[in-house]
């Protein structure tokens, strides 16, 4: 901390303030103590560079194993076997390479002897906001066919399964997503039969329609004959192309869980950060539906290269093998490692964890407020004691606080406002709201970070002395340590422990110890080293995982780091704690503005999606474009035609999209049929719909306006009660893998007309001449936002 004198602004009256005993000025100016300025500095940056190089370190990932690996380890080159097998093409429920898919699946495993059925079923589910209209729908699946594979235990206690999904996205070949986790669940099940038999029983779970609406795992739940209600669940998962796998979520009472993955896989990457924080994510996976019905368990999954996700681009060109071994390496150790215990009677409870420089600590969640609480009480005692010293005053730690909040937000708010701007001459960015290399952006934020908390600190100093910037920094931490506490205890210790050192460090750097070299090396570690250790790792994992587009959060934390530059700055020489934030500024911009400039490496087009549109009542037909325009979507939408509603056609849809007109082709409509089953009057009406593609389609949609729906049933799926959409909101419903006769819902429905639209839905455009504009279509990149298919709509009306 600085020298205890008054500031310009403190001074205020023109009568300078009386001398105090030399004594006392000396225990609280330790700057001007005998021990060199530059100590404190100094080892302040080598302690900071020496958590980034640990952070690099730690986050190597294993080198993948080849095919003369030993057979009772995990090899990435023996799964890469399987990934080619797979990952030749889209896959989505219900094609023909989903079904090739399942037949490989069932014939690997039954090779190695291990016993593999095929779960057919139904289910429907309501996931708001997963519809492609981005409306709230339901969705329904009438032909799941999930593959279940057992290896026996000797004498098992509870069963454990090992889950992935083997359905893709119609954009894509789906190497990553989910192509990996299942080549790692069959090299798995091949390492785990080269050994002697489990205790406990190991199932191997291929899920369907996990894309298109977690549905194969909701079948499983609901059907206790084809899936253990007490089984753990590990579920393997993908959302990008390379980087470590994760565990970011877990079940209720999983602190034993945790415990097992630490003790047994190698370099487990996890921190109860992710788990807290994923919960308030939109994000949705089959280990979804086996927490809510109660399953323990684990979810794992890497995310690095998102801009492959859902795209043409996941093939097994962009797949890391080191990825797959590491993945590999942690499915083979927990099945191995829980498949071996006791699992009758696992222990209650939840925990705060992480890991620090090679070593994994957790302690029980029950103490996150109670550890954060006694570290502000010392943060409280500590400005109560300088207070009593005249070191400092409240209003001047109130400045202090209000400038150390103040970075944090002019920080990300700069990085809001310039990441559209640095991946303007990208075009994935308007895709994914990412770019496959953002670490040149990410620094340059990174540089600006610096330089606006540096310059900060220094125009600040005329009425927040350096002192009180310190000050307030620390007050900023503990009580972020507190809010954490209490609303992410999960996550608490990202506060909690640096707080804790900031609070040591200031107590050493306004002590007599602060006065020597030892004692200015000792409050530079313990000051850098809990940040450095804990915080500087989260900038590059939630880069990842935000993306560019919302890299202000990685900025925000960034910023949050750097509560030591006033200090740093009083013991530098001034012209040096001047030119730190113009140089940042300098470079920073230059870095920004190359990659604004410059041709992002390896572009490709993007990709636009097309969807076609009839109406088949009034032959009226559209095209309809959610991607931004482009070569290929402009050849059906102009790209001056800007975004438009569709509630005419499409009642409830909410992605913007541009719309033009098309060729009313002859496609047949669905037939559709309404029966009224039951009519209560006023207490409603029970209304049964047939519907059926004429076209062959295995998809259909049904659209109710007018009275809300109070429930439903869909053909081999009980019934599902509801309150209906809020504010009278159409209510949607998907239909896939729907038979050749068709299907059937029993709607309930409140008093008042009702119209009900049906449209099916086949995966790409017009198969005529006429429906495609002269020229090859480009390369595609990305998630397509409405597909690339067709829909043909009727409707019937019901007074």
């Amino acid at each position: 901390m600085a020298p205890a004198r008054s500031d310009a602004g403190e001074r205020g009256a023109r009568t300078p303030a009386p001398r105090r005993p030399a004594a006392r000025r000396r225990v609280l100016a330790p700057a001007a103590a005998t021990g060199p300025r530059w100590v404190f500095p100094a080892a302040a940056l080598a302690l900071a560079a020496l958590c980034v190089l640990l952070t690099a370190w730690s986050g190597r990932l294993p080198p993948a194993r080849g095919p003369a690996a030993p057979a009772g380890a995990f090899s990435a080159a023996r799964a890469a076997e399987h990934l080619r097998a797979i990952a030749t093409e889209p896959r989505p429920s219900g094609s023909a390479a989903h079904a090739r898919t399942r037949a490989y699946l069932v014939r690997t495993l039954q090779a190695l002897g291990i016993e593999a059925r095929v779960r057919s079923g139904a289910a429907v589910t309501h996931i708001p906001d997963l519809s492609p209209t981005g409306a709230d729908a339901r969705f329904a699946n009438l032909g799941l066919h999930n593959v279940v594979a057992r290896i026996p235990g000797t004498a098992g206690t509870r069963p454990v399964a090992l889950v992935t999904h083997y359905d893709s996205t119609e954009a894509g070949p789906g190497a990553n997503d989910a192509g990996v986790p299942v080549s790692v669940l069959l090299e798995t099940a091949r390492a785990l039969r080269s050994g002697p038999p489990p205790r406990n029983d190991v199932l191997l779970v291929f899920t369907d329609a996990e894309e298109s609406g977690l549905l194969g795992s909701r079948a499983l739940v609901d059907s206790p004959a084809a899936f253990p209600r007490d089984a753990v669940v590990l579920n393997f998962e993908a959302r990008g192309s390379h980087g470590p796998s994760l565990m970011f979520e877990t079940g209720r009472d999983a602190a034993w869980l945790v415990d097992a993955l630490v003790a047994n896989a190698p370099d487990a990457r996890t921190s109860s950060l992710l788990n807290a924080a994923y919960r308030y994510m939109p994000n949705l996976t089959d280990f979804t539906v086996f927490k809510e019905a109660g399953h323990p368990g684990l979810n794992l999954a890497y995310l690095d290269g998102y801009t492959v996700y859902h795209g043409p681009d996941d093939t097994p060109g962009h797949v890391d093998p080191r990825t797959v071994q590491h993945q590999g390496e942690q499915a083979l150790a927990l099945a191995r490692a829980l498949g071996a215990a006791d699992l009758s009677h696992p222990p209650p409870g939840d925990a705060v964890y992480f890991s620090a420089a090679g070593w994994f600590v957790t302690y029980p969640v029950a103490a996150a407020l109670p550890l954060a609480l006694a570290v502000a009480a010392l943060g409280l005692a500590l400005l109560l004691r300088l207070r009593a010293r005249n070191a400092v005053t409240w209003r001047g730690t109130a400045g202090g606080l209000l400038l150390a909040a103040c970075h944090p937000l002019l920080a990300a708010g700069a990085a809001f406002a310039l990441a559209p701007l640095t991946a303007s001459g990208d075009p994935q960015f308007a895709r994914y709201y990412d770019t496959a290399d953002h670490g040149p952006a990410l620094a340059g934020f990174l540089l600006l970070t610096l330089a606006l908390g540096g310059a900060l600190a220094l125009l600040a100093r005329r009425r927040v002395a350096a002192r009180h910037q310190v000050a307030g920094a620390v007050a900023l931490w503990t009580g972020l340590a507190c809010v954490a506490a209490v609303l992410l205890p999960g996550g608490s210790h990202v506060f909690t422990w640096p707080a804790l050192g900031f609070v040591l460090a200031t107590a050493v750097l306004t002590c007599r110890a602060g006065t020597t070299a030892a004692g200015r090396i000792t409050a530079a570690a313990l000051g850098v080293l809990p940040l450095g250790l804990l915080v500087v790792p989260l900038v590059p994992l939630l880069t990842a995982a935000l993306g560019l587009g919302l890299i202000a959060g990685p900025v925000a934390v960034a910023a949050l780091t750097t509560p030591l530059l006033p200090a740093l700055g009083t013991a530098v020489p001034r012209s040096v704690a001047r030119a730190v934030p113009v140089a940042a500024a300098v470079l920073a911009l230059a870095v920004l503005g190359s990659t604004a400039v410059l041709p992002p490496a390896g572009a490709r087009p993007a990709r636009g999606d097309v969807l076609y549109l009839l109406d088949a009542d009034s032959r009226r037909a559209h095209w309809l474009s959610g991607s931004p325009p482009d070569a290929w979507s402009e050849r059906y939408v102009p790209a001056a035609a800007g975004p438009a509603p569709v509630d005419d056609l499409w009642p409830g849809w909410r992605v913007p999209v541009r719309r033009g007109p098309a060729t009313a082709f002859p496609l047949a409509a669905p037939r559709v049929t309404t029966t009224v089953v039951a009519d209560r009057g006023t207490g409603g009406r029970r209304v049964r719909i047939a519907a059926a593609s004429r076209r062959g389609a295995r998809e259909l949609v049904l659209i109710v306006t007018g009275a809300p729906v109070r429930g439903y049933a869909v053909t081999g799926i009980p019934a599902q009660r509801e309150a209906g959409p809020p504010g009278g909101a159409p209510w949607e419903l998907w239909l896939r893998q729907v038979p050749a006769g068709g299907a059937e819902v029993v709607l309930d429905l409140a008093p008042g007309p009702v119209t009900v639209r049906a449209l099916d839905r086949t995966p790409g455009l017009p198969d005529r001449a006429a429906a495609r504009p002269a020229g090859p279509r480009p390369p595609a990149l990305g998630v397509a936002a409405i597909g690339e298919a067709t829909l043909v709509a009727t409707r019937r009306r019901l007074e």
